[in-house]
């Protein structure tokens, strides 16, 4: 096994434990303090869990990057396909953001508070991206297994 699997395997481990503890003091410990919804205080179960995705989410997208940094600098990606790689991303990134334009300017409201589109525009815009890149995936596939099949 090479030193970057073991790497992988304890930075998963770690985090995953780290999340069982979260999960048990959710139900063991946070449980049990009440929510005082009428000073808007709701009960910080939800806060601990919300936090602990943020910082997966962060971390994910982090790692991510210096998988993709160091895996082009041990295989010796060229320049040429690290560029067409990124161009792609960013084209996607903003043919997400375009189909996601009204959505900025649609407020929403719930019981007392009325929001903002941004937010709604920024989670479409999300949404869209991942659509996008799922139909992109797809695509490859089936192309790839069609070339494949005729190459032969």
């Amino acid at each position: 096994m090479n030193s970057k699997s073991n790497i992988s395997r304890w930075v998963f481990l770690a985090l995953a434990l780290v999340t069982v503890v979260i999960t048990v003091l959710f139900y063991r410990v946070v449980g049990t303090i009440k929510p005082d919804f009428d000073n808007g205080l709701p009960t910080p179960r939800a806060d601990l869990f919300l936090n602990w995705g943020y910082i997966l989410i962060i971390l994910g997208i982090v790692i991510a990057l210096i998988s993709v940094v160091l895996t082009a600098a041990i295989k010796g990606v060229k320049g040429k396909t690290l560029l067409i790689a990124v161009i792609a991303f960013a084209v996607i990134a903003v043919v997400a953001y375009v189909m996601s334009k009204g959505s900025f300017d649609v407020p929403y409201q719930t019981q007392d508070l009325t929001y903002s589109g941004k937010t709604h525009g920024w989670v479409e815009t999300g949404l869209n991206f991942f659509y996008i890149t799922l139909v992109v995936a797809v695509l490859s596939i089936v192309f790839s297994v069609v070339y494949k099949a005729v190459k032969k």
